[in-house]
């Protein structure tokens, strides 16, 4: 997903690259030196056996750049060589158009997939590495000191993170396939002026995304957990909480979901049933609260009477009624605290 030259072209200046010239078994070679060659990068041993091919065209605006590539599965490697020589003063966004096979990010904290059509944030200043199928990819790198204005924080609590799912970077990642596709038939001028347009988009992007409960919540492994426990304790009443539910409000697939709740030693059914059960005991425990035992299963998404019943005496040893009984309502005409 990222692609680089030995030197860097002129701004304003358009590019294309194949390997179609160039001997077979030379190609992997050819493309580790001429694009690839601000990281290392590892293809498949059998890459030249294979017919190893790759292609790339974009443009270097005054102000950002634009690539547009296709590759052959490997892993990339960024290293910290690599940032002290270059400086990193760069901000990239990436996006699979299409993949043969799952595409992995990998930093020092964090290991993900991915998918297609998802932007992925890399702060260009840090390590990280990419294990890729042969995929195609659309990469937009933006001048960090742009970035830090648009986003208002330093670009260091971007790095390695998804961009949500919305409407908004949808448009964003149709926008920027579309400028790749045209650019062939454009002349410079319309060239700029499309690079400008789009620069402007992607950061007016960046800063409502990352504003946005969804990035602070959900589009970072590390705040999926928290993210998670808010969004069941906020719906316990809905009864089709859920996998499917939970992995939409939180813009992440459902296998990754399932992980998340596994590292924590538990399944999502399972949390969430617990969690309903307790919210019963707590509202069944309470004086004050006088709804009837079916209203109160109701109100925390159990909508099964027997079941409800079964479930909360195996948790807690006696049934909801058992449980009411227990507790004494509070007196008419008496203030807690008061005689």
């Amino acid at each position: 997903m990222q692609e680089t030259w030995m030197s860097e072209p002129p701004a304003g200046r358009y590019f294309e690259l194949s390997t179609d010239q160039v001997a077979a078994r030379e190609r992997p070679d050819f493309w580790r030196q001429t694009v690839l060659n601000r990281s290392d990068v590892e293809f498949r041993t059998d890459a030249a056996a294979r017919g190893f091919s790759a292609s790339a065209w974009g443009y270097i605006g005054e102000d950002a750049e634009l690539r547009y590539g296709r590759l052959e599965a490997g892993t990339l490697h960024r290293r910290a060589a690599h940032c002290r020589q270059d400086g990193g003063g760069e901000i990239l966004l990436s996006a699979i158009v299409s993949t043969n096979d799952q595409v992995r990010y990998r930093d020092s904290s964090n290991t993900f997939a991915v998918p297609a059509g998802r932007f992925l944030v890399t702060d260009m200043s840090v390590p990280f590495a990419l294990e890729m199928g042969r995929f195609r990819s659309i990469n937009f790198r933006l001048p960090r000191a742009a970035v830090v204005r648009a986003v208002g924080t330093s670009p260091a609590r971007l790095r390695g993170r998804l961009l949500p799912a919305t409407p908004l970077t949808a448009l964003l990642f149709e926008q920027m396939v579309r400028f790749a596709d045209a650019l062939p038939e454009m002349d410079d001028e319309a060239r700029q002026v499309a690079m400008d347009v789009t620069a402007d988009f992607a950061l007016g992007v960046l800063r409502v995304e990352t504003q946005s409960a969804a990035w602070e919540d959900g589009a970072h492994p590390a705040g999926l957990w928290p993210a998670a426990q808010r969004f069941i304790e906020r719906n316990l009443e809905r009864v089709d909480l859920g996998p499917a539910v939970l992995a939409r409000a939180l813009r992440c697939s459902r296998s990754q979901l399932y992980r998340l709740f596994a590292s924590h030693d538990t399944a999502v059914m399972d949390h969430i049933r617990d969690r309903r059960l307790a919210r019963s005991r707590e509202m069944l425990s309470d004086p004050s609260c006088r709804l009837p035992v079916a209203e109160i299963a109701l109100l925390c998404g159990m909508d099964n009477p027997s079941a409800f019943s079964r479930g909360f005496r195996q948790r807690y040893g006696c049934s909801p009624g058992e449980l009411r009984r227990r507790v004494k309502p509070r007196p008419q005409g008496v203030t807690a605290g008061r005689a």
